[in-house]
Parts: C-alpha cells; structure tokens; sequence
C-alpha cells in the first residue's frame, strides 16, 4: 500500500510540474518579438531592410545607392528561431529576435574555426529610402 502511495504522490507531482512547464513555455512563446512591418536594421556600418513577407523574412542591404537582395529569415521553431541564408553567400546563421526587436546571429567561421557573433540593430520601421543616415 506504501508503495502504491508513493507512485501515486510521483505520478501527481509530475503531471503537475509537466503542467507547469507547459504554461510557462506558451507564455514565453507570446512574448517573442515578431516583426510585422518593414524596419532598418544597422550592422556595424551598413543598412539592412528587413521587410516580412508570406515565407519569411526578405533582407535588403544598400551598394552603391541601391537596395540589393542580402538573404533571407526562415522561422525554424515556435520559440522563435531563424535561419539566415544569403543570396551573396552560402554562409548560413541562425538567430532570434531580442525583446527589443534587434536581430542577433550565429555563424560558424570554419577559417577561424569559431563561432561569430553579429547584431542587427533596429533604427525604426519603414525602407532605407525614408531614413537619414
């Protein structure tokens, strides 16, 4: 009978931390960031256009005066991942989005044999074209 107890009291206590987990992970679901509209986002000196559209996110940079295509955000998990790939590279980063709304990636190096770190940081929403530099 003790024992039957016993598996009983396991059996509560796990169901109810399992419960537990399982709220806290859906309410740090909705206070991810998610981009809804157009933003410039700087990285080091350059421009980027981050602008959501029906498969993700399509990234633009500025050469020459001119937008030209940078790569794109892919959601990979409901906990916010993305993946990043460039149209002028096969390099590949993953990233998340802060509560802030800035970008953060990592990449692996593989002639540095590291991981690098970048952060895209949001200037506001809209194009490069309606923001001063």
């Amino acid at each position: 009978m003790k024992t039957l107890v016993t598996l009983a009291l396991v059996f509560v206590f796990s169901f109810g931390q399992a419960q537990d987990t399982a709220v806290r992970a859906e309410k740090n679901r909705t206070d991810l960031y998610e981009l809804k509209k157009p933003a410039v986002y700087k990285l080091k000196d350059q421009d980027f256009t981050f602008t959501p559209d029906a498969t993700g996110i399509r990234i633009k940079k500025v050469e020459n005066q001119k937008e030209v295509e940078f790569g794109q955000l892919r959601k990979t998990t409901d906990d916010g991942l993305y993946i990043m790939t460039s149209t002028l590279s096969d390099e590949v980063s993953f990233g998340r989005f802060d509560s802030m709304g800035n970008f953060r990636t990592l990449r692996y190096d593989s002639i540095k044999d590291s991981v690098l770190e970048d952060l895209f940081v949001v200037k506001g929403t809209g194009t490069i074209k309606d923001h001063k530099r």
